[in-house]
């Protein structure tokens, strides 16, 4: 029998033991899949080009990334609110907000990508678990004193930087 006649049926096996991995937008839908904002992550991992040719590691380091990004947006906002306000009551809940964006962007997200690319997860997730809370506490505190009324403007951007941080925080889980 002419040897030619097993090629492709040889290719056909070796393509089949073939080790298969997701690659791109592959890879992006999958790991967004398992988190509770499946579009924000898609959005926001698209967003970066580096994306298409991450691993799962290399996504959360974006994701991360763009955690980092957002809390020294907000955190700027929150400043230009604080420098604009003359009210009393409301400076004293922008206090407190601005501390806590602050922290999460000079110390909780750089900490936690350095504690990735160590490996170091569990570092990683305490941090972006402490930059989680950063929201809640600057809601709360405009429920704590008589009179304060959070700007619409900060509450969009409570809500964005929540979702986006347990986004990262569910995809570190997933790592490991």
């Amino acid at each position: 029998m002419n040897s030619l006649a097993w090629l492709p049926l040889f290719l056909l096996v070796n393509f089949l033991h073939q080790p298969t991995t997701l690659v791109g937008a592959d890879l992006i839908q999958e790991t967004c899949q398992k988190t509770r904002y499946p579009a924000l992550c898609v959005k926001t991992l698209k967003s970066n080009p580096r994306s298409s040719t991450a691993d799962v590691k290399g996504l959360v380091h974006i994701m991360l990334e763009a955690n980092l990004a957002n809390s020294k947006r907000t955190s700027a906002t929150v400043s230009k609110l604080l420098k604009e306000s003359g009210d009393k009551a409301l400076k004293k809940c922008l206090d407190v907000c601005a501390e806590v964006y602050d922290n999460a962007a000079n110390d909780d997200f750089p900490t936690a990508i350095q504690s990735l690319e160590k490996n170091d997860l569990g570092t990683a997730k305490i941090h972006v678990s402490n930059a989680f809370d950063a929201p809640g506490n600057c809601r709360d505190t405009f429920s704590e004193v008589p009179g304060a009324q959070a700007p619409p403007d900060l509450t969009k951007l409570d809500d964005y930087f929540e979702q986006l941080s347990i986004t990262s925080l569910i995809m570190l889980n997933n790592l490991g």
